[in-house]
């Protein structure tokens, strides 16, 4: 595993901006996957020329490849595409795959860490409803967490086991 320590950097400031607007927000906006895109690509021109080139485009098609197929069946926003494609161009494709596998997997521990929430409160407000005669009644399936918290939990993940293994 090959690692560009600018690049790094990079993603981590990126997908820390992109933490906040999602968490906030519910959208990761073009101005920031787009340029963050950009930049990459402008990065990997500048220190590496041609192989920096395929090394960003590479990285861009895996991201928003996998994420691009999961959109078209509905799941995932067009943002979150976009997020993946802008990590790729800076990360290249290899660390780009390991961010994807890794987000999918915190993506599992976030959802089951919203259930347990939810359940311990729910549990709670029925305690509270009880005496008062009131029942109160959520959904938990129907919430999501916002992609880019563990796209940026995958990307620091990476960036830790790379310098514990460097």
């Amino acid at each position: 595993m090959q690692i560009d320590v600018y690049a790094f950097v990079a993603v981590i400031v990126f997908t820390l901006i992109a933490v906040t607007l999602d968490v906030k927000t519910r959208r990761i906006p073009n101005w920031l996957t787009v340029s963050a895109t950009v930049l990459g690509l402008l990065y990997h021109i500048v220190t590496a020329g041609l192989s920096g080139v395929l090394i960003a485009i590479g990285g861009f098609a895996t991201g928003f490849g996998f994420l691009l197929l999961l959109w078209l069946m509905g799941s995932g926003g067009g943002g979150d595409v976009k997020l993946m494609g802008a990590v790729g161009t800076w990360l290249g494709a290899f660390n780009t795959l390991i961010v994807f596998i890794g987000s999918a997997i915190f993506a599992v521990f976030c959802m089951v860490g919203i259930m347990a929430w939810h359940h311990t409160k729910n549990n709670k407000m029925k305690s509270a409803d009880a005496a008062s005669g009131v029942v109160a009644q959520t959904t938990v399936l129907k919430q999501t967490i916002p992609y880019a918290v563990p796209v940026a939990m995958s990307v620091w993940a990476l960036w830790i086991v790379s310098i514990m293994i460097g």
